[in-house]
């Protein structure tokens, strides 16, 4: 009875995987995933053993099987323009209409989501439109290849109904100052030793191009100093494809989810915030640390935090777990910056406890850039960084405690403290803000 059993348990599994690599190679067939056009693959491949970048990239692709075979809205129904227009945490999607997406149904995405340009695209925004938790819980767990990874952080940092027009900027002769000032900072961008982009003419111009036409997109903040890290690691993720870097860009500036434009605007009370937000989640979370960092070896923000938020992480850490922290917080948002930096000093606390002077931290945490994380230990890092998320009404909680701790706070800082958990509220705040509508 017993091999019997184990017979048929043998059979089952034979049968599932055999179904398993079924799905997985219609999936690859349909998104013609393995003969990418050579300008559609990263400067940086996923660095993991092949065992585990195969066995990944199957389960991505069997949780995609469905999303092929998707449950299609009728395009002459009202109720088709919630599908193809938004994306909305609270909305929940049912009575569908089976049929298989095909390349006639593109431009019906791209009324809505411009950046989406292939059929990979498209499954990827039907697997987060069905699969809301999954496909988050997937983002974080990292993506097994930079492609779709990029069409992942596309669809996470864009805004429905919202393409932010850049077609029309060029360079002009009267941009010499902002040049001159980005310049000076493209040997500063982030780079990695096998990758030599920005050092050829090629890379300076394509970065100069995404950093000029920023700043005339947002002419209230101009060029800002940390702007060409993020746009640097955008281009060397999606392989110097600038108009999508300058819109990936443009969407991260103004979503409420990140708002990165008030990282470098006046007073920059995004930095401000997010600053005392990770340091009070230090502090409760990881007393003992707290008092070893700020009050034994007395570390400044300014030697750490400011860096890892100014730069989101690409100052002091290595490229490749950059990948995986930028994973996280697209799949999140900007504030959970804090669970990634509590699950990382929790994880390092025995080599922090050791030091016994403030010089000995700087040089520990200046070396980190040059010494990758391994992927057994960053998938570590990014579980345990899910259970220091903090819910949109702590954040509410925090920046309500920093306002009454401070004078003079800042507009966004009192939009936050109201109730961030009121998206459309701060959508209008940053239009009127940001572009004076």
């Amino acid at each position: 009875m017993g091999n019997q059993t184990l017979c048929i348990s043998e059979h089952q599994m034979i049968t599932q995987n055999k179904n398993k690599q079924k799905k997985v190679n219609q999936v690859q067939q349909f998104t013609n995933l393995n003969n990418e056009e050579s300008d559609k693959q990263s400067l940086i491949l996923i660095n993991s053993n092949e065992q585990f970048q195969t066995a990944s990239l199957n389960d991505w692709l069997e949780c995609l099987h469905e999303c092929v075979l998707i449950s299609q809205f009728d395009l002459k129904c009202n109720a088709s323009t919630k599908f193809f227009s938004e994306i909305d945490d609270d909305v929940e999607i049912d009575d569908h209409k089976n049929s298989v997406i095909d390349q006639q149904d593109l431009h019906e995405y791209q009324k809505n989501y411009s950046y989406c340009n292939s059929l990979l695209d498209m499954v990827i925004i039907n697997f987060h439109v069905l699969k809301k938790n999954e496909f988050k819980l997937k983002l974080i767990e990292g993506p097994p290849k930079q492609r779709i990874r990029w069409s992942c952080w596309q669809l996470m940092a864009y805004i429905p109904k919202s393409s932010i027009q850049s077609d029309h900027l060029s360079f002009l002769e009267e941009d010499y100052k902002q040049s001159y000032a980005i310049k000076k900072d493209t040997h500063r961008t982030v780079t990695a030793k096998n990758i030599k982009y920005f050092e050829t003419g090629e890379g300076k111009k394509d970065l100069e191009k995404v950093l000029i036409k920023l700043s005339k997109l947002f002419p209230k903040l101009g060029y800002c100093q940390g702007m060409n890290f993020l746009a640097g690691f955008t281009l060397i993720i999606n392989n110097k494809n600038v108009t999508q870097c300058l819109q990936f860009l443009a969407q991260i500036m103004t979503n409420p989810k990140f708002l990165i434009y008030y990282l470098y605007s006046d007073e920059m009370p995004l930095l401000k915030l997010l600053e005392y937000i990770c340091q009070q989640e230090i502090k409760f979370k990881l007393p003992n640390l707290y008092n070893h960092i700020y009050n034994r070896l007395e570390v400044s923000n300014a030697f750490w935090l400011t860096k890892i938020i100014m730069t989101l992480f690409l100052y002091n850490f290595h490229i490749n777990n950059v990948c995986r922290f930028w994973d996280f917080i697209l799949a999140t948002n900007i504030f959970q910056i804090s669970a990634i930096i509590c699950s990382f000093l929790e994880i390092n606390k025995n080599s922090i406890y050791k030091m016994d002077d403030l010089n000995k931290f700087i040089i520990w945490f200046d070396a980190l850039q040059d010494q990758e994380i391994p992927q057994e230990q960053i998938q570590i890092l990014m579980f345990k960084s899910i259970n220091y998320i903090i819910k949109r009404e702590k954040i509410n909680s925090y920046a309500n405690l920093y306002c009454t701790g401070h004078k003079n706070n800042h507009p966004l800082q009192l939009e936050i403290a109201n109730e961030y958990e009121d998206m459309t509220r701060l959508k209008i705040f940053i239009k009127k803000d940001v572009f004076d509508f």
